[in-house]
This record gives C-alpha cells, sequence and structure tokens, in this order.
C-alpha cells in the first residue's frame, strides 16, 4: 500500500512534468489538476512513467483545446 500523498515517478516523466508546468499550464489550478491525477495513480504504490503521462495531463490537442476555452473565457490572453 502506499502511503497516503506519497508519488514515485520517474527520472523521464519527472522532466516531462517540469517542463508541463513551465510551458503549458496556464493557471494554478491546471496544476491543482495534475497534482491531483498524479496522486490518484500513484496510489497503489507503482512508480509512475511516461506511460501515464497522456493520463496525467492528457494529449496536446487536450491542451490546445483547453487554452482555446480558457482564452475564450476570458481567463487567460
Amino acid at each position: 500500500m502506499n502511503p497516503k500523498d506519497t508519488i514515485t515517478v520517474d527520472v523521464p516523466l519527472f522532466i516531462r512534468l517540469l517542463e508541463y508546468a513551465r510551458e503549458d499550464a496556464q493557471t494554478d489550478m491546471d496544476l491543482h489538476d495534475v497534482a491531483e491525477k498524479i496522486i490518484s495513480l500513484a496510489s497503489s504504490g507503482k512508480t509512475l512513467t511516461m506511460d501515464d503521462y497522456s493520463s496525467i495531463v492528457g494529449s496536446q490537442e487536450d491542451i490546445a483545446e483547453i487554452r482555446a476555452w480558457q482564452v475564450r473565457a476570458g481567463i487567460i490572453k
């Protein structure tokens, strides 16, 4: 069993998540959503890898669609 709120990720996923936070996340809520997904996926105690990336942040198409919605809603410019 995984201790509450403990996650393990491999280095490639860690680097990509940092890139996502810097380049793609537009709001704090984006980061909170990612954190919740990571915690949920890690609840089994497994090490998360790049295979889990699309489950965590979605595809590039998903990111682009969300960004377009946020622009239309006036959340971001």
